[in-house]
């Protein structure tokens, strides 16, 4: 019996927020892109950069060479991409990149939380996800929110499933995990017995051996919470 449902943060309960980097972009470094383009050409290089966990790199490393990609895509000069990534990281309101989120998204967490599951977050990142959270308005939906940075290991470590499944007190067999990365989330999670349910949008992952969904509004629908 499923008690608990831990969810990752980015592209599977918040998106990135492409006309806030527009902004940024134009506003201090003179670069003229739209939000279209920017999140057409941030698609095309999200889809690369899963492989790279298995080199081992720090989610800090990934999330610098993806955006050294994607300005590159863009026409941006290579000098001027290093200042651009520091801006990004040294911005007070840094959380504010990653702070789109569905319409419904509250409402299907008050729902699981009103049949009495028990919800975490696990999420690969740099520091932000409980101002995120909180900026987002629900930190009360969660009894846990484990960030890499603050843990000291990194999805698919299943040692940071495994400090989830401590936090709400639940059994491996009794927990599922949300995610959209196959390398990170699907990996990671059975490598801790979690059940895995990847949010697969695009249908990159037709052979996953797992549960997939186009996203978390499908949830409700899986079986497998009865």
């Amino acid at each position: 019996m499923i008690k608990a449902i831990f969810f990752d943060v980015g592209n599977t309960l918040f998106f990135y927020n492409y006309d806030f980097l527009r902004g940024l972009l134009e506003e201090r470094f003179n670069v003229d892109a739209t939000s279209e383009e920017l999140e057409a050409t941030h698609q095309i290089i999200r889809q690369s950069m899963g492989p790279l966990l298995d080199q081992g790199l720090s989610h800090e490393a990934i999330v610098e060479e993806a955006y050294m990609r994607w300005f590159r895509s863009i026409g941006i000069d290579d000098e001027k991409i290093p200042s651009i990534i520091e801006a990004i990281k040294s911005h007070p309101f840094r959380h504010l990149f990653w702070a789109k989120i569905e319409d419904g998204t509250k409402e299907l967490l008050t729902w699981f939380r009103d049949r009495g599951f028990k919800l975490g977050i696990i999420s690969n990142a740099e520091g932000q996800i409980k101002r995120l959270i909180e900026h987002a308005g629900l930190e009360s939906s969660f009894e846990t929110i484990l960030d890499s940075h603050e843990v000291g290991f990194q999805k698919p470590d299943e040692r940071i499933f495994l400090k989830g499944l401590a936090d709400l007190n639940v059994l491996p067999a009794e927990a599922v995990h949300v995610g959209d990365l196959f390398e990170a989330d699907v990996i990671g999670a059975q490598a801790a017995g979690i059940t895995p349910i990847l949010v697969d949008r695009d249908g990159r992952y037709p052979d996953a051996n797992c549960l997939t969904i186009k996203n978390v509004g499908e949830l409700k629908g899986l079986p497998i919470f009865g």
